[in-house]
C-alpha cells in the first residue's frame, strides 16, 4: 500500500498533487465531490496503478473513486501536472 499527503490542490479542475512516502508526487483527478484538504493523509493499494482507482483518506475515514494522473512527478513540474 503506498501512502502520502495532500499537498497541493487545483479545485478549479479537480485536481490533487499527493507528496508521496516514497517518491515525488502523484496526481490524481477527482471525480466526484471528494472532501479532501491539504495535509490529508492518502493512501492507497494498487501502488503505481494509473486510471480509475479507490484512494482513502485516512485522516477522514472516507474513500471515494479518483483517476490518476501520474507517478513519480517532481516538485519542479507539479504546478504544470496540476493545471495552476
Amino acid at each position: 500500500m503506498r501512502q502520502g499527503t495532500v499537498a497541493a490542490m487545483n479545485p478549479r479542475r479537480g485536481m490533487v498533487g499527493i507528496k508521496t512516502d516514497d517518491s515525488g508526487y502523484t496526481i490524481i483527478e477527482l471525480l466526484s465531490d471528494w472532501d479532501l484538504e491539504v495535509g490529508d493523509r492518502i493512501a492507497w493499494s494498487n501502488g503505481y496503478g494509473l486510471g480509475s482507482e479507490v484512494y482513502q483518506n485516512q485522516t477522514k475515514g472516507t474513500r471515494s473513486e479518483v483517476y490518476v494522473q501520474n507517478h513519480d512527478v517532481s516538485q519542479s513540474i507539479l504546478g504544470v501536472q496540476l493545471r495552476l
